[in-house]
């Protein structure tokens, strides 16, 4: 199974996609810094909910205002309500409707009943209008925008002020007093109010009312009336009139909010609460805008304004495109009429109004800009007077998140420069040591695959160190075993001429010599008894590596073991002192006591062959304090093993002794070998190695 792909890496591309896994690690901050948003954001909503509690507390006593709205919206005599929101943009008086573009959706439209003829309905292909109070500092303004198929201006040469289409405006001032202004336009821009008596249809007037100013221009539909008056000149209720004249008609029609001819029908006026707005701007702190709503979510007081932000200069450098990848931009408060509303449709002012406080997360239009609003409702007597409405932008925290997350990335990108670089250099040293190793192993091994060197030494201390050591291990191994295989052909060319040429000779002889017949042929079947052992001794070493691998294993003393065999070897070599030093207690192991025995024989054998006159033969059996292992030495005095040959003895066919033609015994060096193949399969270990007065062979077996 491939771990990596088909392509072909090297090392150092390798390490380099590893370290793509650093990328991880912004990442993982980043979304930290998004859970660190979620509780700041909790907190500002606690935050927001405290303001909007204590305002609520402060605004309970001054109820005056309030219940004044509620008694307002609950009279049932007059039908008609004029909502007067507050604009926090300026607006310019031109009868343009640029200001007020983002206000149509609140804007009303006038009842289609003619009120000179109550009953009769006005088709809306003749006159319909449409209209938005609003209040900025301390006045009043009215957008009123007419379809009408039949525009009418008044005659400029006519000292009547009335002949064409006009608007009426009536007031309850203050004073309780009743006022009437009427509108008309001659031509097309600036327009003066003129304060009358009597019936609109043929007006006394009495002068004009410069307070009033008032803008009158065309649309593709009819026409716009756009007018500002002081807000002091207002009392508690307002009629408005719009009068349709036609020319193919001889009786006007109009349309009209209230009725501008009776002031108690006038329409009660919504008026927002200055008084309730300075105490609400107690509470307003920086970014913080409230608003103090009835139950029908009509704005009765406000305070605080939103944030307006300075735009960001744009992105000109890599870096900055790359920032922008992650990083939210903050927006300016949307203070629209149109967001007031929304905010006041929302879930937690749904939740106020029934009583209970509440708190929502907003996302601004076309914006990943988050607002939080809270809602308080305001008790009194255990009736909901309102509602306060709090919210604030999330702009302080999305800077502190922007700023974080440019400290993370700033950060992130220096630690994976550097952690890049560093794992390239590491790479590329590792590339280097790796291709130093392959050339010194080349080095080493010839073309025709001899080892012909040694492998250079170097201080190296890690795994590759480790690999170097291994190689040089293995090539020692390998230049011994060549040179076994050297020696073999010429060790086995040694033991089989001899007999051949005893052979060959005596055959010569025998044709020389026939009286002498019967000394040449016994020397001729010695010399084929010899070539025999020597071929029965090679294949007793094959079918006992085969019996070893296939013998079964038994748990059995052998301690015991070697106790009952001891008086057998000093029985077969009297001439030979031995020497044992068992262990007392019983040492217990897994294997097969046949094959302990002929291991015995042959490491006794060898050392009876080695050991010099009159110098005993030791052999011991101990077990280690703390070590699941047994022991067993055989030692003799003797010559020493040649330098560099310990390991080398246990290969077959690999023998010191000094073999001479006159031998009777051909050694062939399979003794050591076998002795070799019976520990291994004890799972066991031999060494040899030499002691001051010879060589001691020392056999390590595995104990239950």
């Amino acid at each position: 199974m491939r771990l990596w792909p088909a392509i072909k890496l090297k090392l150092r591309s390798k390490l380099l996609l590893v370290s793509l896994v650093l990328l991880l690690l912004p990442w993982l901050g980043v979304r930290y810094i998004q859970a660190m948003e979620d509780l700041l954001q909790q907190q500002q909503a606690q935050s927001m909910a405290t303001i909007a509690k204590a305002s609520a507390i402060l605004i309970a006593q001054y109820s005056a205002p309030l219940i004044e709205r509620i008694a307002l919206l609950e009279r049932k005599m007059r039908v008609d309500k004029i909502v007067v929101s507050t604009l926090a943009a300026a607006i310019v008086i031109d009868g343009y409707k640029n200001e007020w573009s983002d206000l149509q959706g609140l804007m009303q439209t006038f009842p289609a009943t003619n009120q000179l003829s109550y009953g009769h309905k006005i088709d809306p292909q003749d006159v319909t209008a449409r209209y938005l109070w609003a209040k900025q500092q301390r006045s009043l303004m009215m957008m009123l925008d007419v379809a009408d198929d039949s525009i009418v201006l008044r005659d400029p040469r006519s000292p009547n002020r009335h002949g064409g289409d006009a608007v009426v405006l009536a007031v309850v001032d203050n004073k309780q007093r009743v006022r009437r202004y009427l509108l008309t336009a001659s031509a097309l821009g600036q327009i003066n109010a003129f304060e009358y008596l009597g019936s609109y249809l043929d007006p006394v007037v009495i002068g004009r009312q410069s307070a009033i100013k008032a803008a009158w221009q065309l649309s593709s539909y009819g026409y716009r009336l756009e007018l500002i008056l002081p807000e002091s000149m207002v009392g508690s209720s307002i009629a408005i009139a719009i009068i349709d004249v036609d020319e193919n008609e001889t009786e006007p029609q109009v349309i009209g909010i209230g009725d501008v001819r009776d002031s108690a029908l006038f329409a009660d006026v919504l008026l927002p609460s200055t008084q309730l707005s300075n105490v609400l701007a107690e509470m307003a702190t920086e970014g913080v805008r409230i608003w103090l709503i009835d139950g029908e979510r009509n704005t009765l007081a406000s305070a605080g304004q939103g944030e307006v932000l300075i735009a960001e200069p744009s992105l000109n450098t890599l870096a900055d495109l790359f920032y922008n990848l992650f990083l939210e931009t903050a927006v300016s408060d949307d203070e629209s009429l149109q967001y007031q509303q929304a905010v006041f449709m929302g879930n937690a002012v749904q939740t106020a109004l029934t009583g209970k406080a509440a708190t929502e997360r907003r996302q601004l239009r076309g914006s990943e800009q988050t607002v939080i609003v809270a809602a308080q409702a305001i008790m009194i007597d255990g009736i909901n007077m309102g509602v306060i409405v709090a919210e604030k932008n999330t702009n302080t925290i999305m800077g502190l998140q922007n700023q974080a997350v440019k400290t993370l990335l700033n950060t992130s990108l220096w630690v994976m420069a550097i952690a890049i670089i560093v794992l390239i250099g590491f790479a590329s040293r590792l590339s280097f040591r790796i291709r130093r190793l392959n050339r010194d192993v080349s080095a080493v091994v010839s073309g025709e695959g001899r080892v012909s060197g040694v492998l250079k030494q170097r201080a190296e201390y890690d795994e590759l160190g480790e690999l170097r050591q291994g190689f040089e291990q293995l090539f020692e191994r390998l230049g011994l075993y060549t040179d076994y295989l050297e020696a073999l052909s010429s060790r086995l060319t040694h033991e089989l001429r001899t007999p051949v040429a005893v052979i060959r000779t005596s055959l010569e002889h025998l044709e020389q010599s026939p009286d002498n017949s019967q000394v040449y042929i016994d020397r001729a079947r010695a010399g084929s008894e010899r070539l025999n052992n020597i071929i029965a001794r090679m294949s007793e070493a094959s079918r006992l590596e085969q019996t070893v691998n296939k013998v079964a294993l038994e748990v059995f003393n052998l301690t015991a073991l070697l106790k009952g065999i001891a008086p057998v070897y000093q029985d077969l070599h009297p001439q030979v002192l031995f020497e044992f030093n068992l262990a007392e207690e019983a040492i217990e192991i897994k294997g097969c006591q046949e094959l302990i025995v002929q291991m015995l024989d042959k490491l006794i054998a060898n050392a009876v062959d080695f050991h010099f006159a009159e110098t005993a033969i030791v052999i011991s059996l101990e077990k280690p304090h703390k070590l699941n292992t047994a022991i067993l030495t055989v030692k003799n005095s003797g010559s020493p093993l040649p330098e560099g040959r310990e390991q080398q003895l246990f290969q077959p066919m690999v023998s010191i002794r000094e073999a001479t033609t006159q031998s009777p015994v051909a050694h062939l060096g399979l003794g050591l070998y076998i002795v070799k193949l019976i520990v291994q399969q004890h799972k066991g270990h031999v060494i040899a190695h030499n002691w001051q007065q010879g060589v001691e062979f020392r056999i390590e077996l595995p104990i239950i």
